[in-house]
């Protein structure tokens, strides 16, 4: 019985830590600060997220979360997208339940399934930085691919 007590709060203590902490993208087809304000409006009424960060200079968004457990990166997306910008790159800040990131290898986190597109394993350091690189940032068959 001490084993499995022990086993289980191993097992929560992994996944509890195993969260998206932060997102940054980049935005395209930014002309002026109206255009900023646009996005920044539009991240900022997302009931996930706490505080919105703007870089003008480089059509920059950091976001913080209330509660990363409730992380919508499809909602990200699609609040820039129905603001009329696209987004550029997008990266993930993350604790991740690994050390070490092989090729090909699917990693579940928050209720999403990501996949490593790496060119050999790579060791992680959480919390790591991660881009996402599907193409505009659509899922493919529910999977979202990572590199750093």
């Amino acid at each position: 019985m001490r084993y499995l007590i022990i086993g289980l709060f191993f097992f929560l203590s992994t996944n509890a830590k195993a969260q998206v902490q932060s997102v940054e993208l980049v935005a395209s087809g930014l002309t002026c600060s109206m255009c900023s304000k646009a996005i920044f409006k539009a991240l900022s009424a997302l009931d996930f997220v706490a505080e919105v960060k703007v870089d003008i200079d480089k059509s920059s968004y950091s976001l913080a979360f209330k509660s990363p457990d409730k992380v919508k990166i499809e909602q990200i997306r699609e609040a820039v997208y129905d603001a009329g910008f696209a987004i550029e790159t997008m990266q993930l800040t993350a604790n991740f339940p690994m050390s070490k990131a092989i090729d090909n290898e699917v990693v579940s986190l928050d209720g999403y399934q990501f996949k490593w597109k790496l060119t050999g394993a790579k060791n992680i350091t959480n919390p790591q930085k991660v881009n996402i690189v599907n193409k505009e940032l659509l899922p493919t068959a529910g999977i979202y691919y990572l590199n750093f």
